[in-house]
């Protein structure tokens, strides 16, 4: 008898590499992250590998990590239902976490979390870049790691397929 695979989990797997491609594409997000001037968008492209520096981390957050003065990243699969439906929503966690000596971007009154989620959100708010339909952010929340780090969490919703031959 023939059976077929089950392949729920590569699909939450392409989602998260079409997640992690599109920002590791995007300048200005790599420049919010990378430069902790105070205006980032104005230094040169940025050419490093920001997942082999430590600033883009494929793991749940993890406070202990945080070890240098740096914009960190932590991007993951959070929740999703997987009974037997022809659609779920799959949620995605990113974790934008700043040095909060770094959070404000002096002089122009912006905060570099925010100016980092409004760039993902032009990336992917209500455009079909991952999952069967369009990808939307639905939550955020913003919290202290002790006293020298802030973080902004962006809940991220996509539908996927969670039956075998749907995609």
């Amino acid at each position: 008898m023939f059976m077929e695979k089950c392949l729920k989990f590569k699909y939450i797997e392409k989602n998260l590499l079409k997640l992690l491609s599109l920002i590791l594409d995007s300048q200005p997000i790599l420049k919010y992250i990378f430069y902790l001037n105070n205006d980032p968008q104005s230094q040169p492209n940025v050419t490093e590998n920001l997942l082999e520096t430590g600033h883009i981390i494929l793991t749940p957050f993890n406070s202990t990590i945080l070890s240098e003065q740096k914009v960190c990243m932590f991007i993951n699969p959070y929740s999703g239902n997987l009974e037997k439906q022809p659609l779920s929503n799959l949620v995605y966690l990113i974790d934008i976490v700043i040095p909060s000596s770094k959070w404000l971007l002096s002089g122009l009154g912006e905060i570099r979390a925010f100016r980092i989620s409004d760039e993902i959100s032009k990336l992917i708010d209500k455009q079909r870049v991952m999952g069967i339909t369009e990808t939307e952010i639905t939550q955020f929340k913003i919290y202290k790691v002790g006293d020298s780090y802030s973080g902004l969490s962006l809940w991220i919703r996509v539908n996927s397929s969670t039956m075998k031959g749907l995609r």
